[in-house]
């Protein structure tokens, strides 16, 4: 276990592949650990949610996948190749960009 404020941005940040695997009792949303995972800059591998769409491009900000197989092949292939790298620094980028607490209060008070 590590610190989550302090340390696991840097775990995130170091691990080649970060995998997130929403609760199964969530239905919808975006689980708040993409967010904390794409804002420090690491390659994320997430269970598809529909939201995620509306927020993110798959295959340029994270990728995703459908079930243990897929999890298992994605995550080989993504060990095996290093667009991961670009992956994770455009999921940042859009992160830092349109999913910050400034452009969310704008958006909240209209």
């Amino acid at each position: 276990a590590v610190d989550y404020l302090l340390k696991a941005p840097l775990v995130f940040a170091s691990s080649k592949i970060n995998i997130n695997m929403t609760a199964p009792n969530i239905e919808t949303g975006i689980p708040l650990r993409v967010f904390d995972i794409l804002g420090a800059g690491g390659f994320l591998l997430t269970d598809w949610r529909e939201d995620l769409k509306d927020c993110f491009t798959i295959g340029k900000d994270l990728e995703v996948y459908n079930g243990i197989d897929d999890l298992l092949e994605k995550t080989d292939y993504y060990l095996k190749h290093e667009e991961r790298t670009a992956i994770a620094m455009h999921g940042l980028e859009t992160v830092q960009s349109r999913h910050d607490y400034s452009v969310r209060i704008r958006e909240i008070l209209g």
